[in-house]
């Protein structure tokens, strides 16, 4: 009896056990509950906030991880020189529109003017220069920093360096500049680097005087992406676009045919450029650039060349 009596005990307190470890563990899910919250790639943390759920990385304030690409896309922008090239389809006049992107470059200085007359009769005081109501828009798409457009920008303005997107269209001031008037900014990540190591030149066609670079070479000798020297030795392109007929030194025969930073031809040949915005080069003067890839067209035709940075007169 007292065996038996054990045995009793003992099944009883077995079954409460049982009975106890199935009541605290969690049910199955239902079959046809969706297969989520399992792993660690699909774990959420409890932040505390709400901080989580807002949105990221918006144009208006970009981070580090934004693609530049996606970003300029979604604004359907353009590179701030080929608003230029294409000028004729964004005049203020007409009511067009469009948006330009690259960095705030420097203010446009301006020759500052003479409120009264010089004291000395028929002597020329030099009022020095000052700021202009225009900034720099550098293209950071070619050029090595060679190429921008006057912007006037709006009273709350973007910092000298910032990479950002400009709304707006072309007008002309009292003095028949071209300028954009900027409508919108929006800031931009920052642009992937160039690879180019050569020293970003200012902005505008303003040719510097300088000496041979280490490593330069005779354009007849060029190959991808080499420092090269020539003189012109024909007549400037007619074209943006046709190139300019080069060679080791005037006399030899063309061995390439040069297109400087910014030269291609306008959509339809509306040409809008000003005098300022194109380059002037002289004959029997030498230069030098930096070319990119070096297209071959035949042994008895020059080849064609591309400058990736503006040309830099040697004396």
């Amino acid at each position: 009896m007292v065996t038996r009596a054990l045995a009793i005990a003992c099944a009883v307190a077995a079954c409460q056990g049982k009975t106890h470890a199935e009541d605290a563990a969690p049910a199955p899910p239902p079959r046809d509950a969706p297969n989520v919250g399992f792993g660690k790639r699909d774990a959420v943390t409890d932040t505390g906030s709400d901080d989580a759920a807002q949105p990221r990385g918006t144009p208006d304030e970009p981070t580090d991880t934004q693609d530049p690409g996606k970003v300029i896309a979604e604004l359907a922008a353009i590179p701030a020189w080929q608003t230029v090239v294409d000028r004729a389809q964004l005049l203020a006049r007409r009511k067009q529109h469009g948006v330009a992107y690259g960095k705030i470059g420097p203010p446009i200085m301006m020759t500052a003017p003479v409120l009264e007359p010089s004291p000395d009769a028929g002597v020329h005081v030099d009022a020095g220069l000052v700021p202009s109501p225009y900034t720099w828009l550098v293209d950071d798409t070619e050029g090595n920093g060679c190429l921008g457009i006057r912007v006037k920008l709006p009273a709350k303005a973007p910092k000298e360096g910032d990479r950002v997107a400009l709304g707006g269209a072309w007008e002309l001031d009292d003095s028949r500049t071209w300028y954009w008037k900027v409508d919108t900014v929006t800031a931009l990540p920052p642009a992937p680097p160039s690879g180019l190591k050569d020293k970003p030149a200012p902005p505008g066609h303003v040719i510097a005087e300088g000496y041979y670079p280490p490593g330069v070479k005779k354009i007849s000798l060029a190959k991808d992406n080499d420092v090269v020297y020539f003189q012109v030795v024909g007549l400037p392109p007619a074209v943006d676009g046709d190139g300019w007929p080069v060679a080791d030194e005037l006399g030899n025969p063309v061995v390439a045919l040069l297109n400087l930073p910014g030269e291609r031809p306008s959509y339809g040949g509306l040409d809008m450029r000003a005098p300022d915005e194109r380059w002037t080069l002289k004959r029997a003067q030498t230069y030098w650039v930096r070319i990119g890839v070096v297209h071959k067209h035949g042994p008895d035709k020059p080849a064609v060349m591309n400058a990736r940075t503006p040309p830099v007169w040697v004396r």
